[in-house]
């Protein structure tokens, strides 16, 4: 009875909803405005409207216009099922949330040293202090470590690192973790954004050198040109709508071609902020070819870079995100 009464509601709910917001925040502000459903009912509801788009995910929107890096048939599969949820345990700390982990009986696959794996719905927050002891990260997000560690650094004098993009400040925990004697900066949009990333920060032991609200889009000044930049830049985040699958129904080739303008904005704007001889490491969660390797190659017609690597990290089977990365060497001003 009950699953007939969740089924009646979310086809209600995914025959209202269009696609103009994100389907968590769609629902979110349903449920807040009907509170007669239940933790287990809005669970079994959220379930469902997700499972309509997972269903529905045998194609893949412009899909002439994805990488031919990408297996397509694989990629589009994945979609079927729910990513899972990866932590990357920090320095040090193995040992303990090892420990917890077992102490609460949660499940867990060991992927790598230091990655772990948990079913999707698994709650982490009061288990774990998260932050300190773990991250919540992609398993690509994670490897994207692999660039990082490519970067030159000295013991004897800090780099000077700008974390361009920072979002929530999972990156920027990631390359304290990688990288040897840095001094970080970082800078986003938004002073939400900033203002939870440098909460995250505090929770992880990290006192960055500075933190700033820059748009990006808008030429700014530099006092002194950076060591490293990683510019993790908004893109369609087409690698992760295992996540989002409502996606999959309502992305259209104008959203795309916002995305790589802002990109192009950006990579235009942040080329000064490279030191002769620095490294910038461009990142998206996109598979399409106008998010990535076209931007590459714009940043190397501009005679300024050299590739020094650039992949895909594969998630498709690995019921993770799929990212793009490149890291750049800038040879000339």
């Amino acid at each position: 009875m009950h699953f007939a009464v969740h089924q009646e509601v979310a086809n209600k709910l995914i025959a209202a909803y269009h696609g103009e917001e994100p389907l968590a925040n769609y629902l979110k502000k349903y449920f807040a405005a009907n509170k007669k459903h239940g933790s287990k009912d809005r669970k079994n509801i959220t379930a469902l409207c997700y499972a309509h788009y997972r269903n529905e995910a045998n194609t893949f929107p412009l899909a002439d216009k994805i990488s031919a890096q990408i297996d397509m048939g694989k990629f589009v599969a994945s979609h079927q099922i729910q990513p899972l949820l990866f932590i990357r345990i920090r320095p040090w700390q193995k040992e303990k949330v090892v420990q917890k982990l077992q102490a609460a009986n949660i499940e867990y696959q060991v992927l790598a040293e230091n990655t772990f794996a948990f079913a999707n719905t698994t709650q982490l927050q009061n288990v774990l202090e998260l932050n300190k002891e773990a991250v919540i990260q992609d398993f690509n997000s994670q490897a994207i470590g692999e660039l990082l560690k490519l970067v030159p650094t000295s013991m004897e004098q800090p780099i000077q690192v700008w974390d361009a993009c920072a979002a929530s400040g999972g990156k920027t925990i990631l390359m304290f973790d990688t990288m040897s004697n840095i001094r970080m900066h970082l800078s986003d949009i938004r002073e939400s954004i900033l203002y939870n990333a440098d909460k995250r920060l505090q929770e992880a032991g990290i006192r960055p050198a500075s933190v700033q609200e820059i748009d990006l889009t808008q030429a700014f000044d530099i006092k002194k040109p950076f060591d490293f930049v990683f510019a993790d830049v908004p893109c369609s985040g087409s690698g992760t709508w295992g996540r989002t699958p409502e996606q999959l129904a309502y992305f259209k080739e104008a959203q795309l071609n916002k995305y790589t303008q802002l990109q192009a904005k950006i990579l235009h704007n942040i080329i000064p902020a490279v030191k002769l001889n620095g490294h910038l490491l461009f990142a998206t969660c996109s598979i399409y070819a106008a998010e990535n390797e076209n931007n590459v190659e714009a940043l190397v017609a501009t005679g300024k870079f050299k590739v020094v690597q650039q992949q895909y990290f594969i998630g498709y089977e690995k019921h993770a995100d799929t990212l793009f990365g490149a890291l750049l060497e800038k040879i000339a001003e």
